[in-house]
């Protein structure tokens, strides 16, 4: 059944989105089209649109801030080809303030700031010529994952090499039982599903359905990230919206004013997925999250979801912004969300 109204058809909208300055976005089945194509419509013809929709935001004064699973070094060229001036990459874990000879990269490390990494070092402080990422890897967690899982779960090659905080895993395996397992590690570790992937190579075996995992440092994910940097910039809620299609990308909606989820099929199960997720965290069974100030939270939150089956969304967080779904996926909804927005500033 349809889990909320389509965003293009809310009357809520104008009025959840008329105090955005700035938006958090993922890319990849959210802004991007199949593919990882900007100049692109959904269905893979040739378009301009979210292109130009990216330039009236800017015109406008609203701010795009870029959320992704992707790294830092795919993230500085994103960065110059979309005019844009943050990214916040590998699912929170990296974030870059300008590009090129002025860019400034720090780490948001969740657990991690408050434990000692080696011997020497203050609580939270990555040893010198050495990566988060290099961390993990010399855990050989992964290899006890793989030998758990056998032929359920690998290694991603192909980003392996290029990432300085988070690892990537691709397959099919139950995660509450794989985190069971790094609980055991070294490491404060945890493992976030981002969706489904088709890679054309791999060695997995009876996998129907192939996911992208985030192997990372427990307690960061995009919603710290998010909330770190409204800190920075001294945001309110009701100056922000996040965007985006995966379980990962719903902990933004945790700080920001609104969470507008593209449509990319089974709506319910994303959300679904989230709640349990934030189950699994708090551990007494009910929905984890931290709140925030100002904006329209709390009772205005309640109020955006008048007409909306309340047995949907009864698990989210206390602190989740209110909710809207696109009628169109990946590029054509992110177009939809940008128009509404543009609309309620008119």
């Amino acid at each position: 059944m349809t889990f909320l109204p389509p965003l293009c058809s809310s009357p809520l909208a104008a009025r959840f989105f008329k105090d955005v300055t700035h938006i958090y976005t993922d890319l990849d089945g959210t802004l991007f089209a199949p593919g990882g194509r900007l100049l692109a419509a959904h269905d893979g013809s040739p378009s301009a649109a979210t292109a130009q929709a990216l330039v009236a935001l800017k015109q406008a004064g609203i701010e795009v801030i870029i959320v992704t699973g992707r790294n830092l070094e795919q993230g500085n060229e994103i960065m110059r080809l979309l005019n844009i001036d943050t990214f916040i990459g590998e699912l929170g874990c990296a974030v870059q303030e300008g590009y090129g000879a002025f860019a400034q990269i720090n780490y948001e490390l969740g657990d991690w700031e408050n434990i000692i990494l080696a011997d020497g070092l203050a609580p939270g402080e990555v040893p010198a010529n050495t990566t988060p990422a290099e961390l993990i890897l010399a855990s050989n967690i992964i290899d006890r994952l793989v030998k758990e899982f056998p032929g359920k779960v690998e290694p991603h090659i192909l980003y392996r090499v290029t990432r300085e905080v988070t690892l990537m895993l691709r397959g099919n395996i139950d995660c509450e039982r794989a985190e069971r397992i790094l609980d055991e590690g070294p490491l404060p570790l945890q493992i976030l599903d981002n969706g489904v992937i088709h890679p054309k190579n791999h060695t997995l075996v009876d996998c129907p359905e192939i996911h992208i995992y985030h192997l990372m440092p427990k307690g960061a994910d995009k919603g710290t990230a998010v909330a770190a940097d409204m800190a920075r910039r001294g945001l309110i809620r009701s100056q922000t919206v996040a965007v985006g299609d995966a379980i990962g990308d719903m902990a933004m909606g945790e700080h920001t004013g609104s969470f507008v989820l593209i449509n990319g099929g089974d709506i319910e199960s994303v959300v679904r997925g989230y709640n349990q997720s934030q189950d699994s965290l708090d551990g007494s069974g009910e929905p984890g999250g931290s709140g925030g100030s100002g904006g329209p939270s709390g009772s205005g939150r309640r109020d955006g979801r008048d007409g909306y089956d309340e047995r949907n969304l009864s698990n989210l967080p206390e602190s989740f912004g209110s909710l809207f779904v696109t009628q169109g996926k990946t590029a054509d909804g992110w177009l939809e969300f940008a128009n509404s927005l543009l609309d309620a500033k008119t």
